[in-house]
């Protein structure tokens, strides 16, 4: 809320004998009137501004300010109040003309300007400007208002904020300032970590990575026996179709021999089940991504072929199942070798319905890793041939 009647929101301020005392003292220090009068009404609206706030129990310190020097003083035109703790606010004199009566006598009545203009030196490095009426004859002053800026080099008395909103405006700029002595106290404000938390930030859980301890033997898929969840395609392959597929009726292509290395192997991109190898097995394993996806589940499908040299031809896809369209974005598909490299991945984007490895092939005692990951969440399958 802005103050518009300047005379009724201003607060009288008694200029004391010791004030005018030491404020001619300043002023005398110059032999032009121009500036003797300026360092003079600067200096009183300095006193009279300190006294305000001692009334209201806010430390200041004269001896922090520009215009208690006398070089400053000289060259410059600034009436600065320096707070403890928050710094500089500017204290701008304006001189209260009386009105002469019809007779000739003086009236109590005062003629003020419709501005009080800011000089350049006195518009950085302030916390705020109180506006302050010199009645040199009553010896008195009024605080007309408060500005918590002067960019334009004048403030509008009728504009000027109510005292209480300068209190406020100190209190804002308190609560924003960051005690270091408390740092010394082992205390600090929420915003303000620990250089290792910034640098060096820990998870806030630990990444989650599920490694199934039972390594799938793939030649013993070839004899019609494997590992427990993973399911076969050739008996029952309408139940575990209609839980992985629902709104598609793949044309999967199963082969009964013959070598299969002809096939293109520069699959890593394709993104429908159409285009599933000839295999001798295919089998699927359901996983849970966990609440990360409201429990959305993919599926991990491998199908193997065996050529004549005991070699066997290995190829991985993941899909969306229980219903969902696409795979969750980034999620990652990794072939990873009996020493820990990193083969070959592939990773979902938008709308993705299906990503696979590029085929491999595995000699007889070789293993390897097949790692599905989703941000910390990764899960490992681990295989033999």
């Amino acid at each position: 809320m802005k103050n518009n009647t300047t005379t009724t929101q201003s607060l009288p301020m008694p200029i004391t004998q010791k004030a005018i005392a030491l404020a001619w003292q300043f002023a005398c220090e110059h032999q032009y009137p121009q500036k003797v009068e300026q360092i003079y009404l600067n200096t009183l609206a300095v006193l009279v501004v300190a006294d305000y706030l001692k009334i209201l129990d806010i430390e200041t310190d004269l001896t922090q300010c520009d215009s208690w020097n006398p070089v400053v003083r000289l060259f410059e035109n600034v009436a600065d109040l320096y707070i403890k703790g928050l710094g500089k606010i500017e204290c701008r004199p304006i001189k209260a003309e009386h009105k002469q009566g019809e007779n000739g006598n003086e009236n109590s009545a005062t003629n003020l300007p419709e501005i009080c203009r800011v000089p350049p030196e006195a518009r950085e490095e302030r916390l705020g400007y109180i506006v302050v009426e010199i009645d040199e004859d009553e010896k008195e002053a009024r605080l007309l208002g408060f500005s918590p800026t002067a960019d334009s080099g004048e403030l509008v008395l009728r504009d000027l904020h109510p005292l209480d909103d300068f209190l406020l405006h100190l209190e804002t700029i308190y609560e924003s300032k960051v005690d270091l002595r408390q740092w010394l106290e082992n205390i600090f404000t929420s915003d303000w970590e620990s250089v290792e938390s910034i640098f060096d930030p820990q998870p806030e859980t630990e990444p989650t990575e599920i490694e199934n301890p039972v390594k799938s033997n793939l030649r013993k898929w070839l004899k019609n026996v494997a590992e427990t969840n993973w399911h076969k395609f050739e008996e029952g392959k309408q139940n575990l179709e209609s839980r992985i597929f629902r709104d598609e009726n793949p044309a999967f292509v199963f082969r009964s021999g013959g070598n299969a290395r002809s096939q293109n192997t520069s699959r890593g991109h394709q993104s429908s089940i159409d285009m599933f190898p000839e295999a001798d097995i295919v089998r699927a394993k359901l996983i849970d991504l966990g609440m990360r996806l409201g429990r959305t589940t993919v599926a991990l499908l491998v199908g193997i072929a065996e050529d004549s040299d005991r070699t066997v031809r290995v190829h991985v896809q993941l899909h969306p199942a229980i219903g969902d369209r696409y795979l969750p974005n980034n999620i990652k598909l990794s072939l990873i070798s009996d020493i820990g490299e990193n083969l070959h991945e592939v990773k979902s984007t938008v709308q993705n319905k299906c990503i696979l490895l590029n085929d491999f092939y595995v000699d007889p005692e070789e293993s390897f890793t097949i790692r599905v990951a989703l941000d910390d969440f990764t899960i490992t399958e681990n295989f033999v041939v």
